[in-house]
């Protein structure tokens, strides 16, 4: 992908985009097949989970990895009434190499949060699942793709794949693997159609599984 073919609105994600980029992350896992039973009570849900989310975009944003997509302001790229300048199309949490979802001086208020937003069962079963992806995550390094979503008002216009593909090419550029974990069954197939590889399946609470992907980055030889 060539700097003439990057997306229309492309920018790193910045601190003034927290809020943004947490309505839109809340929308699009709302019903995830694995986020969506993380936050069991369906009446709070939208709530509790825009709370936790806010949390860890918040961590993301500690680095310059995550990049958004805006919404033009004449119309270009835009769907379903998506025409607000400024406004967000979709949205990317990424994560550099060697680095953790949570710093260490943020587990507290990590720990804190959850206990405050679920009851102790859904709270295990979080930090379950958090655990079993921890240690199905390569020690190869690589860039780690935590989120990926799209406003609910731009869905169908193809822009979390043209996000995914502009960020695929900064780090083929740079010469940097790429790992993500599809939590949505639906998704798998346009993983693999940008070079996406399967690598573990996690197991989570309740039998649902998780397939995770490994890409080189263009022109490199596997790191697996």
């Amino acid at each position: 992908m060539t700097h003439e073919t990057l997306p229309h609105g492309l920018r790193p994600a910045t601190s003034g985009d927290l809020g943004e980029m947490t309505r839109i992350l809340t929308a699009a896992f709302l019903d995830d097949p694995v986020w969506g039973p993380s936050f069991p009570d369906v009446e709070t849900r939208p709530q509790v989970a825009g709370a936790y989310w806010r949390f860890m975009v918040g961590q993301a944003l500690r680095f310059s990895e995550s990049r958004v997509l805006e919404g033009g302001s004449d119309g270009e790229g835009e769907s379903q009434g998506a025409s607000t300048r400024g406004a967000l199309r979709a949205v990317s949490v990424w994560y550099p190499p060697g680095e953790d979802e949570i710093s260490v001086e943020a587990h507290a208020a990590y720990e804190a949060l959850v206990s405050e937003l679920l009851d102790p069962e859904a709270a295990a079963a979080l930090e379950q699942a958090g655990a079993r992806f921890a240690d199905a995550r390569p020690s190869d390094p690589h860039a780690y793709l935590t989120l990926l979503g799209v406003a609910p008002e731009a869905r169908g216009g193809g822009h979390g794949m043209a996000l995914l593909r502009a960020a695929l090419a900064h780090y083929d550029e740079v010469g940097i693997a790429t790992y993500l974990e599809s939590s949505n069954p639906a998704n798998d197939a346009r993983y693999e159609r940008l070079g996406y590889r399967s690598r573990a399946v996690v197991e989570l609470v309740g039998g649902v599984r998780v397939q995770t992907y490994w890409r080189d980055p263009q022109g490199s030889r596997p790191t697996r």
